[in-house]
């Protein structure tokens, strides 16, 4: 008797908790985000630290078409780095690491993922998140949400899963929409941002590489010109490529951070904004793979 009792018990508890798991469309929101969120993000990381690096690179050749460092910095050395400091881009990279831990660690929770994976992802969701500065949830309050995932167990782990998602999607959603526009402006060549900072370095040695290549005479002098002024035009093509598909695909990111609070809370909406920023996401990698094959 207390053995079929346990039974009954059993079956109708794993009814219940199959009620509280997350629908098929609620899944397939939470998916399609997920993976648009972290591929933006690390597409975000690896751009910003291009920025500095090629910043770097442009104002050597810079210094080697006029001899000089025209630009010093407040201890008198080649001010190399000009308009992107470290500080701002580990700070911009910061956040694009942010967002890439927070799609990761959805996509994690809709697809069946090993329980040790699955913690690390949410350790490293909630350590980027502790690291961004100007985001509006607490370090507690995201050591929480973390606490969602690693309270998970093999017996309720759909029901657990479904908690943790609808949690960090409605808690965590502001500080998404946040990261978008600080992405968005660092991505805009017309702000007093890293693209700008980028574009203007750009501007800097196509005026020196044009202005030695009407002085020089000697062949050397103009090839050292010649190769700046490429350089200049290689990263400028980058810029305007990278920054209008970049913008436009975290503008439908956030438009589908909205909707994807929506899904998880109602099951009676339409999903297909959080689909088009995928398509996005698929023109920023086509934008890519051309300028690389070039």
């Amino acid at each position: 008797m207390k053995k079929l009792l346990w039974i009954f018990s059993s079956a109708m508890m794993i009814v219940f908790l199959s009620g509280c798991a997350l629908t098929s469309t609620q899944k397939e929101a939470a998916s399609h985000f997920a993976q648009a969120s972290a591929d933006i993000g690390d597409f975000a990381a690896t751009e910003f630290n291009h920025f500095r690096a090629a910043t770097i690179d442009m104002n050597v050749t810079s210094i080697a078409i006029h001899g000089k460092a025209k630009l010093l910095n407040d201890k008198n050395e080649p001010n190399l780095d000009e308009a992107l400091k470290p500080e701002s881009v580990i700070e911009r990279v910061k956040s694009a690491q942010a967002l890439s831990s927070y799609g990761k660690l959805l996509l994690s929770l809709v697809t069946e993922t090993r329980e040790a994976e699955l913690k690390q992802a949410s350790n490293n969701f909630v350590n980027s998140f502790k690291s961004v500065s100007g985001k509006k949830l607490s370090d507690a309050q995201y050591e929480g949400l973390g606490q969602l995932v690693h309270a998970i167990g093999s017996f309720w782990v759909e029901a657990k899963k479904a908690e943790a998602v609808k949690s960090i999607v409605k808690n965590t959603g502001p500080d998404i929409d946040k990261l978008c526009d600080l992405l968005i402006k660092d991505f805009d060549k017309t702000g007093l941002h890293n693209a700008q900072g980028f574009d203007a370095t750009i501007s800097n040695l196509r005026a020196d590489a044009a202005i030695a290549l009407e002085k020089s005479t000697s062949y050397t002098d103009r090839l050292i010109a010649i190769n700046g002024f490429k350089q200049a035009f290689v990263e400028r093509e980058h810029l305007n490529h990278i920054s209008k598909t970049a913008i436009a695909t975290l503008t439908k990111l956030k438009v589908a951070n909205v909707q994807l609070i929506q899904a998880i809370e109602s099951n009676n909406l339409s999903i297909d904004d959080i689909k088009a920023v995928g398509q996005e996401m698929n023109n920023l990698r086509s934008a890519i793979n051309a300028l690389r094959s070039k």
